[in-house]
């Protein structure tokens, strides 16, 4: 870009040296050609900058050039202001100094025209920001550093405010629960939850960030497509130092789907009956002290049932035990699709069974039992060409104010008792329990 040559030059002060001397201030004074020529005031730590004396500035203001790095974009930015009018313009570059360094510096020149808008002189005001461009260049680097973590880690990490609302999401978050990180903004993540589940979680975080704690905690989020995934999930807070209240929190979460369903098979192995589906005896009775306990808090009624095939000794000494783990496993099928999913059915002897029946009357199970005995009398079973058919007793008992499982075990065990001593393959009802 051609500068029209300067008409008049508005010169600094000549007490200007006196009053810099010794100050950090690096000024200059140049005409519209900036550093090639009509170089009119140095300052002296300008050129001392470069290792030159102002004198030789001066005299060859080009060699200010040879330490300029960045000079053409530099120039350019200030030929395109020149040309736009500007009064004021900001240039960034690089100076290689005498002690072999660079330094990155800001260049702030002031525009005098005179009355026709023609360019008399620039008055330049260099800032060393070296510190402060190695600061902005290490944030830089460092966030490079960590996008680049988050961008890649296999880990979900979530950034959700007080209100549980998401305001982060990591690229990850696709691959485990299907949602593109964007459409999880604004959104409450405590809405993926299932719905039975939310209100302790939300609890759990609330107290924990309260106390400004980390929380560890295995959940299940449901997936775009609908299904839930368990994540174990490390939550950690963030206080505000002036309210001491928590402002945001960090959750780290990753898939143990396949640990968890690792986990249910192997309990499933040490509680389940393999042959017939049904909770083993230890397992059985767990569950029926629980049920007991909670039916207390609830005022629940609760009914058992005990049942165990008829002549099943015959079965094996007749067919072999082949047959009779056939006929067996008829029972747990059965006994599986006919009961309700909160009923509790366990093998508790060889061919011995039982069921507790939470909310039922001794009526209702009473019912239920002669559902099944049907069920049973009529179903046959092939083994090697052959149809094999059976029949069951069962003795039914509802428990009685706060009575105790060993009670209520043997009450329905009398039941069934009296079942096989009155012909077999009937349900017969307990007797209450003596005052």
């Amino acid at each position: 870009m051609d500068i029209p040559a300067a008409k008049g030059f508005s010169t600094l002060p000549s007490d200007c040296d006196v009053l810099l001397e010794g100050s950090p201030a690096i000024l200059y004074a140049t005409g519209p050609g900036w550093w090639r020529s009509d170089l009119h005031y140095v300052s002296y730590n300008l050129a001392a900058l470069i290792g030159a004396t102002r004198v030789q500035l001066q005299a060859t203001p080009t060699l200010w050039l040879e330490h300029v790095r960045d000079a053409e974009e530099a120039e350019a930015r200030l030929f395109a202001g020149l040309a736009a009018g500007e009064s004021r313009i900001r240039l960034y570059y690089r100076v290689a100094c005498v002690e072999g360094h660079v330094r990155h510096m800001q260049d702030d020149i002031v525009v005098q025209r005179d009355a026709t808008g023609d360019v008399i002189e620039l008055i330049g005001s260099l800032t060393d920001i070296s510190e402060t461009q190695m600061a902005l260049e290490t944030l830089a680097d460092s966030e490079r550093r960590y996008r680049f973590i988050v961008e890649n880690i296999s880990d979900a990490i979530l950034l959700m405010d007080a209100d549980g609302e998401c305001r982060f999401a990591s690229p990850s978050i696709r691959g485990l629960l299907g949602h593109r990180p964007d459409t999880l903004h604004d959104r409450g993540l405590l809405e993926l939850l299932p719905p039975d589940d939310a209100p302790r979680v939300q609890r759990l975080i609330h107290d924990a960030s309260r106390h400004g704690e980390p929380l560890r905690m295995e959940l299940r989020m449901r997936h775009r497509l609908g299904h839930y995934v368990w994540l174990e999930t490390c939550c950690s807070p963030y206080l505000n130092p002036a309210s001491e209240r928590y402002e945001w929190i960090l959750a780290v979460a990753r898939d143990i789907t396949d640990r968890k369903h690792r986990e249910h098979r192997l309990h499933e192995l040490s509680t389940t009956d393999s042959l017939t589906g049904a909770l083993n005896r230890g397992a059985y009775l767990s569950c029926l002290r629980s049920g007991l306990e909670a039916a207390d808090h609830v005022s629940q009624r609760v009914s058992l049932v005990i049942f165990d095939i008829d002549h099943f000794k015959t079965i094996n000494d007749t067919w072999g035990h082949a047959a009779g783990d056939l006929v067996l496993a008829c029972v747990g099928e059965i006994c599986r699709t006919a009961l309700r999913d909160h009923d509790v059915f366990g093998r508790i002897g060889g061919e011995e069974f039982s069921l507790m029946l939470a909310g039922q009357s001794l009526n209702d199970a009473a019912l239920l039992a002669e559902r099944l005995r049907k069920k049973f009398e009529s179903v046959r079973v092939e083994f090697h060409g052959e149809w094999l058919s059976f029949s069951v007793s069962f003795g039914v008992a509802e428990r009685q104010s706060r009575e105790g499982v060993e009670s209520l075990l043997h009450r329905a065990d009398m039941g069934l008792y009296a079942a096989k001593h009155n012909g077999r393959n009937r349900v017969h009802q307990a007797p209450p329990q003596p005052v």
